[in-house]
């Protein structure tokens, strides 16, 4: 357990043990939420294209896609495909 101080400016500093054992990098987001009278604080960890692809089922990226719009563009290309089959 570590314990911090609040500043003037409502500002909260995370030790760095805590830093270091949740992975945490300066710009890093965080959830802030109040459960009764205590004050719960959890990463928020966005999730990257190929994260979430690879959670899909029988889909199995062939490719790298940079963006959604190039997974879509993808996936429509080979929607045609298969309809003019």
């Amino acid at each position: 357990m570590s314990i911090t101080r609040l500043s003037s400016k409502g500002q909260l500093v995370l030790p760095k043990p805590v830093r270091d054992a949740l992975g945490l990098e300066p710009g890093d987001e965080l959830l802030v939420e109040i459960e009764s009278d205590t004050i719960r604080i959890v990463p928020h960890r966005k999730r990257r294209l190929q994260e979430v692809l690879k959670r899909l089922p029988g889909h199995r990226p062939r490719e790298k896609y940079r963006n959604a719009g190039d997974l879509l563009a993808v996936e429509r290309e080979e929607a045609r495909r298969r309809w003019r089959q």
